[in-house]
Parts: C-alpha cells; sequence; structure tokens
C-alpha cells in the first residue's frame, strides 16, 4: 500500500515520541490521535504492520484494536530515520519526576493518609497499625493465636467417607 512519506513520517513522529501505537480494526474510521487525524486506520496498521515485519514493534491484540510496542531496535531505528539525537527517548522509557513527598514523623497528630487522616486525635500515636504488626512478631500468642488457618492442626484419617468405602 502507498503511504506518503509525510504520512509515515507523522505515524513515526507520534510513535516515536510515546513507545506505544494504536488502531481500531474499523479501517474506514479516522485515526483518534490528534496528529493522525487526517488518516484512516488502515494506513496506520498498514504502517505498523510494516515496522513490525521488521521487528521494531511488537503487536498485540485485543477487542478489535491493535496495540504496538517499540523495541529497542525500533528506537534505534526510527532516532536515525528522524534524526532525533540520543538524548531524546520514548514517554514509556522516561522516568517519572518524583513528587514531593512529606516525611514521616510520629510528632504531627495527623496520619497523613486515608479516612481517619482529618478525623485523627493529636494526641494519637501516628503508626498504630506498625505497632499492632510489632506486637504480633514479639509474642505469637499475646493477642492473638498464630496456628489458625488450613494445615495447622493435627492430621486425622477416619475410614468411612467417600466413595472409596469398602
Amino acid at each position: 500500500m502507498f503511504i506518503q512519506k509525510a504520512d509515515r513520517k507523522a505515524i513515526y513522529n507520534v510513535l516515536f515520541r510515546s513507545g506505544v501505537m494504536f488502531a481500531e480494526c474499523a479501517q474506514q474510521k479516522r485515526h483518534p490521535e490528534e496528529e493522525l487525524r487526517h488518516l484512516k486506520n488502515l494506513q496506520v496498521i498498514k504502517t505498523m504492520q510494516s515496522l513490525k515485519s521488521r521487528g521494531y514493534v511488537s503487536e498485540q491484540m485485543a477487542w478489535r484494536h491493535y496495540y504496538w510496542c517499540l523495541n529497542n531496535e525500533g528506537i534505534e531505528y526510527l532516532r536515525s530515520y528522524l534524526h532525533m539525537p540520543t538524548e531524546v527517548v520514548p514517554t514509556t522509557l522516561q522516568r517519572r519526576a518524583e513528587t514531593g513527598r512529606m516525611p514521616r514523623s510520629s510528632t504531627d497528630g495527623l496520619r497523613g493518609r486515608g479516612r481517619g487522616a482529618a478525623a485523627a486525635a493529636p494526641g494519637r500515636e501516628r503508626d498504630e497499625r506498625d505497632n499492632y504488626r510489632r506486637m504480633g512478631e514479639r509474642a505469637k500468642d499475646a493477642d492473638k493465636v498464630a496456628n489458625v488457618g488450613l494445615g495447622t492442626g493435627n492430621v486425622q484419617f477416619r475410614g468411612g467417607f467417600g466413595r472409596g468405602k469398602k
């Protein structure tokens, strides 16, 4: 299938920027990606099949949608085809910027997460759950019985039950 070079380059740009691509099996529909709205899904599917046959993407199909994921060889190929510097990587390979987390300290009265954060009393200890878990490690039989559940009791074999009764 003949696809214009500008259209192929637009598909490659979107694929390289995000690292993944999808297309619905409805081939006459327009592609939903903002930069590819002028293309039909058939053109995107055929371009990605070409990359798949060369081993640059892996393909997955589920619920009438194709999903393609760019692999390392594909990244190198698209980088050379689009003349991108080596510092530019797809967003699937970029690390997320760490959000500023609040340090956990037992001096503040609030728990910091969950439903009880606003309702927690100032005098309450923050790590109640951790203390409860540590207590179970110190004394297994102090608050609760550790030998509860299947396989912890004695096994009794009594005859006369089941289909093998003679």
